[in-house]
């Protein structure tokens, strides 16, 4: 049998004392590691639509003539001339229906424009196909392919990116055929760079065939940043909390930027974040790196226990484009993260310390279309790998009795947002995440159903667990554009341990209905939501509040 060291004994007695013998069931203390994951969550946001300004030229070709009146002649075959990116045989396959046919004029006009079409469908799109003036032997007709090629590429740049930032354009290359999709990654490539805005126009160039591309950089401010307010805390470390945000865009020039966060409540609760990121290439890799730091006292029902403590987090990524469009955007992500986490009790001079190292790969993005009136599909899945150390020597032995957290853990967390188009002023917006664990985990990689971006009748910090899925329905409507109403349905199901330790109830589920208004204008902001609950699960880290309102402002500039 083990026998529990002293310290462990009073560190139990303490829990004892507060009735918090029944984790699953019972108001639990929030540990460093679950204030930090509260502290990271954040309104749940689609991303803006894309401003890059790119105008083509516009033209008739690929479009049928009806004047098919005329002398005609017999065409036994074609031959294509002037393609480079489409091989012979895939084009002249278009045109196998019109082969041993008598054409008129028209007709042949026709298949070209048919080639057209097909080239432009393929993403070329400044291609056209012809019918040169020629002489027809043995009834073989050739068709013509410009495929539109780049002849001047000129870049007029009045922001304050430095040429290294402008990298993505370099793949763009005189002589080269004019491809939407090419083109459309390297000039989004550079518009997503930190310090300027895209605009380009493609005009006809001097040589037949060929077209000049113009991109134009503008400047965008150098700084950024808010100030705000929210009720969106937990009780026992703050409900009230005020944050003020600053990014810096492309202090080098490089098309990177600094972001720096401080967050404070009234419960004496700090939170430091500065985050750096840095583009390089051509390719639209960046590299990242950001420094977090919290310190926090538990107040409320956890006054008596002076239990305070604070979370060091490094951590450094990777993110690579791997689709880059207006209507589609894909992005792989790989991430390190480290935490160092400190819950000491000071009644009983006792100190947790835990240290989590963990390596995240990510495929996240988002798309636009037309389906049902049009929307926009924001996504993310992430897997996580990493390892617990419970540094103190108490701390391993009560969780070798336990939850078993010590050691290795993988996640799986999928999340879904889509935002649907029903009428002019209607939208649905629909948002589902969960998480799947392979054991039980500490509170700086679990989830949390209560909360503002949860079930909105629960507060902050109810029904932790390990494993779970949150579904939130909201329909919306636009009373003018800066003030919009909102109705919704938010139900949460935890499975609050992976591998069952004690007699608790181990499961949870949480429904909530109600009712929100949202006010925006250039510079303020202001969301104010109020929920009940649904159903009889009353929550246990706080009192009976019905309804509980939301409440978030903020000032933009």
């Amino acid at each position: 049998m083990k026998h529990l060291v002293p310290g462990l004994s009073l560190s139990l007695l303490a829990l004892s004392l507060l009735g918090l013998g029944h984790p699953a069931s019972a108001q639990v203390a929030p540990d460093a590691g679950q204030q930090l994951r509260e502290l990271q969550e954040r309104p749940p946001q689609l991303p803006p639509e894309p401003t890059l300004e790119l105008q083509l030229p516009q033209d008739d070709a690929g479009e049928e003539t009806t004047d098919l009146d005329g002398p005609t002649v017999e065409v036994h075959g074609f031959i294509v001339s002037g393609n480079l990116s489409i091989d012979g045989d895939t084009l002249l396959a278009q045109l196998d229906d019109l082969a041993g046919r008598d054409l008129s004029l028209g007709e042949l006009e026709n298949a070209a424009a048919r080639l057209t079409r097909y080239y432009r469908d393929q993403g070329y799109p400044l291609a056209r196909a012809y019918v040169p003036a020629q002489t027809i032997e043995d009834g073989i007709v050739e068709i013509a392919v410009l495929e539109g090629r780049y002849g001047e590429i000129d870049i007029h740049n009045a922001s304050r990116l430095q040429d290294p930032a402008l990298a993505p354009l370099k793949r763009l290359e005189p002589g080269e055929p004019v491809r939407a999709a090419a083109l459309e990654r390297a000039l989004l490539l550079v518009d997503q760079r930190a310090g300027a805005s895209t605009r380009a126009t493609l005009r006809p160039g001097d040589e037949t065939g060929t077209t000049h591309l113009r991109v134009g950089l503008d400047p965008t401010p150098l700084l950024s940043g808010s100030l705000e307010y929210d009720n969106a805390g937990n009780r026992f470390t703050g409900a009230d909390r005020l944050t003020g945000s600053l990014g810096i865009d492309s202090p080098l020039g490089l098309g990177d930027r600094l972001d720096l966060r401080l967050l404070g409540t009234r419960e004496d609760q700090l939170y430091y974040q500065g985050a750096y990121q840095l583009p390089m290439g051509r390719w639209g890799t960046s590299l990242g790196a950001s420094y977090s730091y919290m310190e926090y006292e538990l107040g409320k029902d956890f006054t008596e226990l002076d239990a305070h403590g604070t979370s060091r987090t490094t951590s450094l990524f990777v993110n690579q484009p791997l689709i880059v469009s207006r209507a589609l955007w894909l992005n792989a992500r790989l991430q390190y993260d480290h935490h160092r986490l400190s819950d000491k009790i000071g009644l009983f001079d006792t100190d947790n310390r835990k240290r989590s190292r963990v390596g995240r790969f990510t495929l996240d993005g988002n798309a636009r279309d037309d389906l049902f009136g049009g929307g926009i599909t924001s996504f993310a899945l992430t897997w996580s790998h990493g390892e617990l150390d419970l540094r103190t020597p108490e701390e391993r032995q009560w969780d070798d009795l336990t939850a078993r957290t010590h050691g290795s853990f993988n996640t799986f967390s999928p999340s879904v947002i889509r935002l649907q188009r029903l009428a002019d002023r209607l939208s649905l917006f629909t948002r589902l995440r969960a998480q799947w664990a392979d054991g039980n985990l500490d509170g700086s990689e679990g989830l949390g159903l209560g909360g503002p971006y949860g079930v909105r009748a629960y507060p902050q910090g109810e029904a932790q667990g390990d494993e779970g899925v949150i579904a939130n329905l909201e329909l919306r409507y636009a009373l003018t554009p800066q003030w919009q109403l909102s109705t919704f349905l938010d139900h949460g199901r935890i499975r609050v341990n992976h591998d069952d330790w004690d007699d608790s109830d181990n499961r949870r589920n949480l429904s909530a209905a109600g009712l929100g208004a949202s006010w925006a204008s250039q510079h303020w902001r202001l969301d104010v939501s109020s929920a009940w609950r649904v159903g009889n699960a009353d929550p246990q880290s706080d009192d009976h509040k019905a309804p509980r309102l939301w409440v978030q402002g903020a000032y933009l500039f």
